[in-house]
C-alpha cells in the first residue's frame, strides 16, 4: 500500500505532468506530417502526392494571408506606406535586445494623412515567438511597409499590422499602392 505522503507526492507529480503536457499542447505545433505512404504506392507516386499535399497547404496559407489583409484594410481607419528610418533594440526586461524600428509615414492610401514618426517593437514573448508579428519590426532602414492603423495616430497600440509592400496580395491594396506611386 502507498503511504499518504507518497500518494500526495504522486498526485502532485501527475498534476505537474498534466499541466506541462497541456502547456505543450497549446504551444505552436510543428507543421503536420504529410500523409503516410499507402501500401503498394510507388515512391514516385508518393512523392507526387506529398508535393500536392504541401501545395494545398501553401494555397490554404496564402488564402489565410489574403483574408487577413482584406480584414485589416476593412477595419483600418488609416492605411499608409511608411519607411523605416531607424533600427534599434528594446531595453524591456523580457524583450531586452529585441528589434525596434522607427518609421515615418510617406504616402497615404486610406484615411487620414500622418507625418510624425512612430516606433514599433515586440510587446511580449509567447511559445510561438515574439508578438506582434509585424513585418516592419524585422525591417531595415529604407524598407517600406503598408501600415494599418485603427483608432488614432500611429503608435504601438493603434497599429493593427505593418506588412512589407512586397507581401501585399490583396487586389484593393495593390491598386491603392499603384494609384499613389
Amino acid at each position: 500500500m502507498v503511504a499518504p505522503m507518497t500518494r500526495k507526492a504522486a498526485l502532485a507529480t501527475l498534476t505537474a505532468a498534466a499541466v506541462l503536457m497541456g502547456a505543450n499542447a497549446i504551444a505552436c505545433p510543428p507543421p503536420p506530417p504529410g500523409p503516410p505512404q499507402e501500401v503498394g504506392e510507388s515512391d514516385e507516386a508518393y512523392a507526387q502526392r506529398i508535393a500536392a499535399f504541401r501545395a494545398a497547404e501553401e494555397a490554404q496559407h496564402q488564402a489565410w494571408l489574403l483574408a487577413r489583409q482584406q480584414r485589416v484594410w476593412d477595419e483600418a481607419t488609416s492605411v499608409f506606406v511608411a519607411r523605416v528610418e531607424r533600427v534599434g533594440t528594446s531595453n524591456q526586461d523580457n524583450l531586452d535586445g529585441s528589434p525596434r524600428v522607427t518609421l515615418r509615414p510617406i504616402r497615404p492610401l486610406k484615411g487620414q494623412r500622418y507625418a510624425s514618426r512612430f516606433t514599433l517593437g515586440y510587446t511580449e514573448m509567447t511559445s510561438c515567438g515574439p508578438i506582434p508579428s509585424f513585418d516592419a519590426i524585422r525591417g531595415q532602414v529604407g524598407e517600406t511597409f503598408v501600415v494599418f492603423v485603427q483608432g488614432g495616430r500611429p503608435r504601438q497600440s493603434t497599429v493593427q499590422q505593418a506588412i512589407a509592400v512586397a507581401n501585399i496580395t490583396d487586389p484593393r491594396i495593390r491598386a491603392a499602392l499603384e494609384a499613389n506611386e
